[in-house]
């Protein structure tokens, strides 16, 4: 006989039931599902490789966002468009990362956006 469990969830006699549980926290764990899932796999090679792509896109994000600039000159419209949509999309595809919600993630996503600041808009690449 199924009887009510904590917050209104059917009970199965105390045996507990497979369940996902959904962190709410930050963690560091090398074997997280960044983007989908089975990506970037299990093991401290995939991981690195994780974070890596991660980092890179960080840095991509800053460039086409210093790449919108470009408005002032002479580039057509639709190039302008495509600029701005990859931006956006690279941009989007960083916070999904994000919500892995694993520390590792976080500290080279933070560290990418940095450092491409820091080449793009702190005066190191020149007009």
């Amino acid at each position: 006989m199924e009887t009510g469990g904590p917050n209104g969830a059917a009970s199965t006699g105390g045996q507990a039931s497979p369940m996902k549980i959904l962190r709410m926290t930050f963690f560091w764990r090398k074997e997280e599902h960044t983007l989908f899932h089975g990506w970037p796999g299990e093991g401290l090679c995939s991981y690195v490789l994780a974070l890596v792509a991660v980092f890179f896109a960080s840095v991509a994000v800053g460039a086409l966002g210093w790449s919108t600039r470009f408005d002032e000159w002479a580039v057509p419209w639709l190039a302008l468009t495509v600029l701005h949509a990859s931006w956006v999309g690279l941009a989007y595809l960083v916070v999904l990362a994000l919500v892995s919600l694993n520390v590792g993630v976080f500290i080279v996503a933070l560290a990418g956006h940095a450092f491409g600041f820091l080449v793009f808009y702190s005066g190191l690449i020149r007009d």
